[in-house]
């Protein structure tokens, strides 16, 4: 009688085991689908890349860079319109028309945002734009090292303001902001 009643207590167990595991699988999905949708809506929202292989997001940083090269001579001395602003001929960057001083590879970073306002550059694009030669790229932890120390300067600078936005998966996007502390157009 004692090993029939331990064998039912262990089917109910192992019973008790599938549905919880049937229950965690079905979680599981319904995390990862909203993932999906998030990513989805971050996209259409924001103008974010999709998710692309490599291949195709050397592509897509290789056209951006090249459009960017070409329209070159249309772009304006200035880029921003609020309170930051990235000159091109002087290669300055000023917060509410004031100096900051940084990097030659801190403003190349910069540059590169502020040439795509409002949209995502990835890690591939500022790597592709900082270093030329694929035999001389570091790693490319080393955009985090710049997105950082520049996050640092203007926040400093401008008295606590957020100019550059991460989106996770994808990229940074600049976020100028005028005077009253809105996103500038």
């Amino acid at each position: 009688m004692p090993s029939e009643s331990l064998s039912a207590r262990l089917a109910e167990l192992e019973s008790i085991l599938d549905r919880a595991k049937r229950r965690f699988e079905e979680g599981l999905r319904i995390v990862e689908e909203a993932h999906e949708t998030f990513g989805d809506l971050q996209q259409a929202l924001l103008g974010s890349p999709g998710v692309m292989s490599a291949e195709e997001s050397d592509e897509a940083a290789s056209r951006l860079l090249s459009s960017l090269k070409a329209s070159g001579a249309d772009m304006p001395a200035t880029l921003c319109g609020g309170r930051l602003a990235v000159d091109t001929t002087q290669r300055l960057i000023r917060i509410d028309t004031h100096p900051i001083g940084i990097t030659e590879m801190e403003y190349r970073v910069l540059e590169l945002l502020a040439f795509a306002r409002n949209n995502v550059v990835t890690r591939t694009m500022l790597l592709k734009h900082l270093y030329r030669r694929a035999d001389d790229q570091p790693q490319p932890k080393i955009i985090d090292v710049f997105i950082s120390k520049l996050r640092k300067k203007l926040r400093m600078a401008s008295n606590g303001a957020e100019f550059i936005e991460t989106i996770p998966q994808r990229g940074w996007i600049l976020r100028d902001i005028d005077a009253d502390g809105n996103a500038a157009s």
